[in-house]
């Protein structure tokens, strides 16, 4: 199971790609017409072999608007998982009640969402590519276009390496998530790691504006993590590592 890719959620789509540029020095790769059924416009950015996106609502009613309605301003949203075989995870989770929202069964494309109240934390999206090895570091990914690898720029990034997720009861969250992703759990004092082949998740107790996808990890370079290994961005704590 691998990290894929990570959604934030802004109402500023242009700003946020300029601070993309800014602080990760990172392209956009693509715009995903398929997108705006759900009111949606979005931008799609290679970090390495890994992407964040930004959704942005263009018209009122939609999920991610009144999540943003609910943050005051823009947000962690969505962890965006891959695996070998995204039909058997989402045979295993309905068998556990665990309820599908929205999926894809393309020739090219299996893609599982599911309900938030049934995994909270973040919105959980399992995905595979028929045909591609998911740990492959450059495989194919058909939700950031045709031509990523084109303008991947890795002077300041290099990849995803995890997130924070903030709530009520860390270890509860963290049993559940792993079960989800059929990954190892380690538990620490007050919080719970599930470590992936890529990245980890780290369940943290919530606090006051501090809930739900908070912080992401990034490996970054030398140069990035001199001009500063910490900042804040969009809402979410953004941690430069080697």
């Amino acid at each position: 199971m691998r990290l894929r890719q990570i959604a934030i959620a802004s109402n500023n789509l242009e700003e946020s790609e300029l601070i993309f540029k800014k602080e990760l020095n990172i392209n956009v790769a693509f715009r995903d017409p398929g997108v705006e059924k759900f009111g949606l416009n979005n931008i799609v950015c290679p970090v390495g072999g890994e992407f964040l996106e930004v959704v942005s609502p263009f018209k009122e009613g939609t999920t991610a608007g009144r999540y943003l309605e609910k943050k005051g301003g823009p947000a962690g949203y969505m962890t965006i998982f891959q695996c070998n075989d995204a039909l058997e995870r989402r045979s295993y989770l309905m068998e556990k009640g665990i309820r599908l929202v929205y999926e894809t069964n393309d020739p090219d494309f299996i893609n599982s969402q599911f309900h938030p109240k049934d995994i909270p934390g973040a919105l959980l999206e399992i995905d595979s590519v028929p045909n591609n090895e998911c740990l492959e570091k450059f495989s194919d990914w058909p939700p950031a276009g045709k031509n990523w690898k084109e303008v991947i720029n890795e002077n300041y990034v290099l990849g995803i390496a995890g997130v924070t997720i903030a709530t009520e009861d860390p270890f509860s969250l963290g049993d559940l998530w792993s079960d989800v992703l059929d990954a190892k759990k380690v538990l620490e004092e007050d919080s719970v790691f599930v470590e992936l082949e890529n990245s980890v998740i780290d369940f943290v107790p919530k606090k006051k504006g501090y809930s739900d996808l908070v912080g992401i990890k990034l490996l970054a370079t030398k140069e990035r993590i001199h001009m500063g290994n910490k900042i804040n961005m969009l809402g979410l704590d953004i941690e430069f590592i080697e």
